[in-house]
């Protein structure tokens, strides 16, 4: 949980638990007031899912993706990059991206291998609609008790995946921590909820087990937050000694995934991920999720955001009459401090869409360039 969605569960508790005392901060009591009901963000839950995962995508297409999801979380729009889109389609949850309601049953078959179900739901709906069951078993030679199978696997799937989401990113968003910067000095300033603590420290024993059990509740709450704040203190400090650059001197983040940070604290990736997951932080009074200073990177170790804006700028800046090579690229982007292969270089130029030497000299030509 983040602040947000922590303090509407704690005043929640707090509000049937007679051991535990709650009393909100200032901010967390205005949103309080408010009402807002907090709903996990599909774009953040997407966004965190893209920063962390190891394989290669256009990062334009990916975020228009994202952003053009419809209230359902379909994208109906066609577009060329279909590796990027099955990449988006493979994220939790299962069905995202999906065309409509059918495809995101289609994909979610497809996901749990169930392929056979995928070939009746596209083949035989007439005869599904008509409980035909008979002829789609004799037409795919199988068994009638197969087709039940899988009718049985089709109604498991979600029409609509994305239900349990907001599509659209909450208004009002209560930062976990702060990042402050002063005389090149980086404090990290946890965003506290409120005052939460035990009515009394101690239960007699003459006490009825409904009572000693709202009591061991409201202490297990209390030990459970401080745990959660200080794992979530803990793997942010790691963050920002990495990304010490970006805070400092605005420079470009350093490559840091989950695996990483989880490592260095000897946690689990799937703790480091439910930690960081749907975090926030506010820096020159910009909130931004916590994911924002995870970046993926090369198998050498670069950044691959670094080594999408390097090959960007160098063919930007190129000799027009002399368009650099891709071995060539490689050779400047090691003056930059970047280090990659060749074929990297040669993916990462037809991820971006952009031309070969040869190609691009022919283009200038035309353009009296």
């Amino acid at each position: 949980m983040n602040n947000s969605e922590l303090s509407i569960f704690i005043n929640e508790i707090a509000n049937t638990n007679p051991f535990l005392e709650y009393t909100p901060s200032q901010d967390i009591s205005l949103f309080l007031n408010d009402g807002i009901e907090v709903k996990k963000s599909l774009k953040d839950e997407l966004y965190f899912q893209l920063h962390t995962c190891n394989q290669a995508y256009n990062k334009k297409i990916a975020e228009y993706i994202i952003e053009s999801l419809d209230e359902h979380g379909f994208f109906n729009e066609e577009i060329n990059d279909k590796e990027t889109l099955n990449l988006i389609q493979s994220f939790e949850p299962i069905g995202v991206a999906a065309k409509n309601s059918l495809d995101a049953i289609l994909i979610q078959l497809r996901y749990k291998e169930q392929y056979l179900a995928c070939k009746i739901i596209e083949q035989f709906q007439e005869e599904i609609v008509h409980n035909n069951y008979e002829k789609i078993a004799k037409s795919l030679n199988v068994s009638t008790e197969k087709i039940f199978d899988c009718l049985h696997q089709i109604q498991q799937c979600s029409p609509f995946p994305c239900s349990n989401y907001a599509t659209e990113t909450v208004s009002q968003i209560i930062p976990d921590l702060e990042i402050i910067v002063e005389d090149n000095e980086i404090t990290i300033s946890p965003k506290e909820i409120g005052s939460i603590y035990l009515s009394t420290n101690e239960v007699s024993n003459e006490a009825n087990e409904e009572v000693k059990k709202y009591f061991n509740e409201a202490r297990f709450y209390i030990d459970s937050i401080h745990k959660r704040n200080k794992t979530l203190l803990m793997m942010v400090n790691e963050l920002v000694k990495i990304q010490e650059g970006y805070f400092l001197y605005d420079d470009e983040l350093n490559p840091c995934t989950l695996q990483e940070i989880a490592d260095l604290l000897n946690f689990s990736k799937s703790t480091a991920s439910r930690t960081l997951s749907n975090k926030y932080f506010l820096f020159k009074n910009t909130i931004l999720p916590v994911n924002h200073l995870l970046v993926s990177k090369t198998k050498d170790g670069t950044s691959k955001d670094s080594i999408i804006n390097g090959i960007q700028y160098l063919i930007e800046n190129e000799n027009k009459q002399h368009p650099l090579e891709d071995q060539e690229i490689v050779e400047e982007l090691k003056k930059l401090e970047l280090f990659v292969a060749r074929r990297t270089v040669s993916k990462y130029r037809n991820i971006l869409h952009i031309k070969n030497s040869k190609q691009r000299k022919i283009e200038y030509k035309r353009q009296g360039q």
